[in-house]
């Protein structure tokens, strides 16, 4: 009996030293395997842990240099870091192995357009435009044909953009677009869509009493703005409202 136990006792132990043994060589070749080492990425990226998800991402594409999940991820993490040149090289390696990922011309049309690079920006919005649709891509291209002044071609965008998806910044820059481009009517009727879209939105009212304004409605526009002065908290966006108020009031 026991010669018996010890034998039991020595079975479990070198069952456990095998179990031990095999949790150990399970445990290297997960640290070999890139998609392992993107997943830790995903997790460390969850808890803003931003240097250790670059860590394991750098891993995984030293293990596997065509992995492009994880240059996309690493180019969020430098983004995130405020790194925009080497969130620029990550996302220029993934489209080196998918040429066709919108996200990545996406996101390089935002680093470059905050770098200054607008034809650049443009150009890979456009592109992501082009695979998906993206209706913040058609957006971003308005909004920057908007501010070098080329309205027709920022006008057509805008609405390339309200076809995908209708939103209240989309409505209001075409109302911008409109109102500057001296259409009243029609500009006051963008800013109405995204008045019902986000209606707690103070500069899009006040583009709207704006084109009311222009368009001669003298008593929509002073109502309008009467109603939403108490409501301002902005003091340069209140000044501006008092000033038409006043200007209203000699009409």
């Amino acid at each position: 009996m026991k010669n018996f136990k010890l034998l039991l006792i020595i079975f479990i132990s070198l069952n456990l030293c095998f179990c031990a043994s095999s949790q150990k060589k399970l445990e290297k070749q997960k640290e070999k395997d890139p998609q392992y080492q993107y997943k830790k990425a995903v997790i460390a990226m969850k808890y803003g842990l931003l240097d250790e998800a670059i860590r394991n991402l750098t891993r995984a594409l030293t293990l596997d240099e065509s992995h492009y999940q994880s240059y996309n991820l690493l180019g969020l993490a430098y983004l995130k870091k405020g790194k925009f040149e080497e969130a620029a090289q990550a996302y220029r390696k993934r489209l080196q192995f998918q040429p066709q990922s919108a996200e990545a011309h996406f996101n390089l049309g935002y680093i470059y357009e905050k770098r200054g690079s607008m034809d650049k920006a443009v150009t890979h919005y456009k592109k992501a435009f082009t695979l998906d649709k993206n209706p913040k891509a058609s957006l971003n291209i308005a909004e920057i044909y908007f501010k070098q002044e080329k309205l027709k071609e920022a006008l057509g965008y805008v609405r390339k953009s309200i076809q995908e998806k209708s939103s209240a910044g989309a409505y209001n820059l075409q109302g911008v677009l409109l109102n500057k481009m001296g259409k009243y009517p029609q500009a006051i009727e963008s800013f109405k869509k995204a008045k019902e879209i986000n209606p707690q939105n103070n500069f899009i009212k006040v583009n709207l009493g704006m084109a009311y304004f222009n368009n001669q409605d003298y008593e929509q526009a002073r109502a309008l703005f009467k109603k939403m002065l108490p409501q301002i908290k902005d003091s340069k966006l209140k000044d501006r409202v008092q000033k038409y108020i006043e200007r209203l009031e000699e009409k």
